[in-house]
């Protein structure tokens, strides 16, 4: 009898190893799997760098360039051409400002007005100062920067914004 039991044992033991090991497995296929099916859409694209011809923008003038940033998103699987608008100065020969030209108040577009040296929101009134901080109107923030570099020359913006204060000069 004592054999018998025994037999049972590893018998059940054998199998319990069994399904332990297939368990294992499918479960990691499954996450294999699911990572793969549905991990993109959690990835946040980072933020591009757009050369902008420095022609545009000339050292040392008043106003700002108004500038079209064209680029290529990844949102998932779906792949877009998106289009931002900045203001962009040339303060000096290695320091550029770029202005978001997206109101805070509800995303519409502003406009340099180069005599009054103010950016003016057509929506609800909203008027920004040559820097973006707000002067009057219903707009809660001042505007967006984008980061701006120099390269070998060359005028670079990078495609992300930030909230006016932060080190927007790469």
């Amino acid at each position: 009898m004592a054999d018998k039991n025994s037999e049972l044992n590893r018998r059940k033991f054998m199998e319990i190893g069994i399904y332990a090991i297939s368990g294992t497995i499918a479960a990691a296929s499954t996450v294999a799997l699911a990572t793969f099916a549905v991990g993109p859409s959690f990835k946040k694209e980072k933020s591009k760098w757009i050369e902008i011809d420095s022609e545009e923008v000339p050292i040392g003038t008043n106003g700002f360039a108004r500038v079209v940033l064209e680029y290529e998103t990844k949102d998932g699987w779906l792949t877009s051409t998106e289009r931002d608008l900045a203001y962009v100065k040339r303060v000096k020969k290695d320091e550029v400002i770029a202005i978001s030209a997206v109101c805070t108040h509800l995303g519409c577009i502003v406009s340099w007005d180069e005599e009054k040296k103010i950016f003016k929101c057509p929506c609800h009134d909203g008027r920004f100062d040559a820097e973006g901080r707000v002067i009057s109107g219903p707009p809660p923030a001042p505007l967006k920067r984008h980061k701006t570099k120099i390269e070998d020359g060359r005028i670079l913006i990078a495609t992300e914004t930030m909230p006016y204060g932060g080190n927007q000069s790469v």
